[in-house]
């Protein structure tokens, strides 16, 4: 107990330091005067847009649920989503609401006693929702390099795609994935290991039904186009006229950095790489950062439904 609570201030001390740096960085009034030029009809849309993505989302995710055979009702799978959506925030980087989704849907399993079929739909809706991500940045790069942008940009997107797929390939073909796993057995402790067999035999089974995994794919584009297009109207927002394409190729950067487990709900990370990326395109720091923090803000608060329907069950159960 007593190393949960440690693990969770220091992730408060990175995410207030790395703001505190990168706050250190900016003009202050600058930054006043940004937020005070915000366009509400522009963070409207950008509310719309990442709800609809949920939407979308949830669909998709009850797709992978049915892979596994956990078959939800569309109402009960979108109450789950929401809810692991609201305390990704929170929690463990954009992680920690999967672990309260996995718990969910565990108890709609065949076998309520293996917990690898709930953890293999949710690390798979991860997983190919970044892949996605990754996979139009990379079609978004070669259109850029034809516009005379520099091949560095691209080249980091097509290192991220190859993994990424190599990722894919180790998932879904066992004899690649016994190759490479067989030399580190002697260091996995048991019980462990067994647990990752599971877990791994859970989505290797996946590979059976490639017309589902097509139209999960498919879907996946339409979940992440939705909200690549949330941050692009958040940058319109804060009066940030970059084309959209750019926002293509960042948006897959941006979020490996606030899905890393140092931080609370990816604060901290997030703003440092926007700022980080849209300097090298010429948007000053001021609107990058607005863009990072605000989409954070905009994320809590369109999560919101999930914690009503969290303290709803709540309630139920008292």
């Amino acid at each position: 107990m007593m190393k949960k609570y440690l693990y969770l201030l220091v992730k408060i001390a990175v995410s207030f330091g790395i703001i505190f740096f990168t706050v250190r960085s900016i003009e202050l009034d600058a930054l006043q005067a940004q937020f005070l030029k915000t366009d509400p009809a522009w963070i409207g849309w950008s509310m719309i847009l990442l709800s609809l993505s949920y939407f979308l989302g949830a669909f998709q995710w009850r797709l992978i649920l049915r892979l596994s055979e956990i078959r939800l009702s569309y109402p009960v799978t979108l109450g789950y989503y929401y809810v692991g959506l609201f305390f990704n925030n929170f929690l463990i980087s954009g992680m920690g609401g999967d672990l309260l989704r996995v718990y969910d849907v565990q108890k709609h399993s065949p076998d309520r006693e293996r917990l690898s079929p709930a953890v293999a739909t949710v690390f798979f809706d991860r997983f190919v929702g970044l892949l996605t991500l990754i996979f139009l940045a990379c079609i978004t790069g070669v259109f850029m390099i034809g516009r005379g942008e520099s091949i560095r940009m691209f080249l980091s997107i097509v290192v991220l795609l190859t993994i990424w797929i190599m990722g894919l390939v180790f998932v879904l073909n066992k004899k690649v994935a016994d190759a490479v796993v067989k030399p580190f057995t002697v260091f996995i402790p048991n019980k462990l290991y067994e647990r990752l067999r599971h877990l791994y035999h859970e989505i290797h089974n996946f590979r059976t039904r490639r017309f589902d995994l097509l139209i999960i794919f498919l879907i996946s584009i339409g979940v992440q186009g939705l909200r690549i297009m949330t941050i692009w109207a958040i940058g319109r927002a804060m009066g940030d006229e970059t084309s959209i394409l750019y926002y293509i190729i960042f948006v897959p950067i941006i979020s490996l950095a606030a899905s890393l487990p140092i931080s609370i709900g990816g604060t901290g990370p997030r703003e440092q790489t926007t700022i980080l990326l849209f300097k090298k395109i010429g948007v000053t720091a001021e609107i990058a950062f607005s863009i990072g923090f605000v989409t954070y803000i905009i994320s809590m608060i369109s999560t919101v439904p999930g914690a009503l329907i969290f303290l709803m069950r709540k309630s139920k159960h008292t």
